[in-house]
């Protein structure tokens, strides 16, 4: 990906230098991915953190505060190595197509991010993973590296990150009757995805 790619349109940076508020946060992700998230409270994320329960109030106002700070961070993570990917495609056809792989590939092999592939935590995935404002506008951000330089209409823009989540996280978490390999998975997302991307975008080089 271009320098002038890279600069205008910055990324949000984590917040991983205070390893009491890191550690809390990892913590965090470990008790949802043993207990599920309605049976975790901030007593076990304290003491599986090894910190107070005032340690925590803290850094985090409550649970829910807590948790969507934990996804947050890990995504912001994850989507710096996705531009980092796409970045050795031409073509924005080519990006989407590789940007929507890698989180197939990735997602799963993540520690922080893998409960959001889980079926029994759907509600958690809907209402505190892709429900917060802050993880759509990251969405937005990696959505908008990937069609640099060309200016998609805002609301086209919205509904392709949208459907692009979407669909990447029904090929995660729900159950097909065919098996596909990468190749497979790349045919699937250019003939029922890319076209979603106004002709003369697709076609931008």
């Amino acid at each position: 990906m271009s320098s002038s790619r890279e600069s205008t349109i910055p990324l949000p940076v984590p917040e991983t230098d205070n390893p009491t508020r890191q550690g809390i946060l990892e913590a965090a992700i470990r008790c949802v991915k043993k207990w599920g998230v309605e049976k975790t409270n901030l007593n076990d994320i304290a003491k599986e953190a090894g910190v107070t329960r005032p340690t925590v109030y803290s850094y985090f106002a409550n649970r829910h505060e807590l948790l969507q700070a934990a996804l947050y961070q890990s995504s912001m993570l994850l989507a710096q190595r996705l531009i980092a990917h796409v970045s050795a495609f031409d073509s924005i056809a080519d990006r989407f197509v590789e940007s929507i792989l890698f989180c197939l590939e990735e997602l799963p092999k993540e520690p922080s991010l893998a409960v959001i592939t889980r079926p029994d935590l759907a509600s958690f995935v809907s209402e505190d993973a892709l429900g917060a404002p802050q993880n759509w506008e990251l969405v937005r951000h990696v959505t908008a590296h990937v069609f640099a330089p060309a200016r998609l209409d805002p609301d086209d823009e919205a509904e392709i990150a949208e459907v692009a989540c979407r669909m990447t996280l029904s090929l995660l978490i729900v159950d097909s009757p065919h098996q596909r390999d990468r190749e497979a998975l790349r045919g699937l997302i250019e003939r029922r995805l890319v076209p979603m991307i106004p002709g003369a975008v697709a076609g931008a080089r």
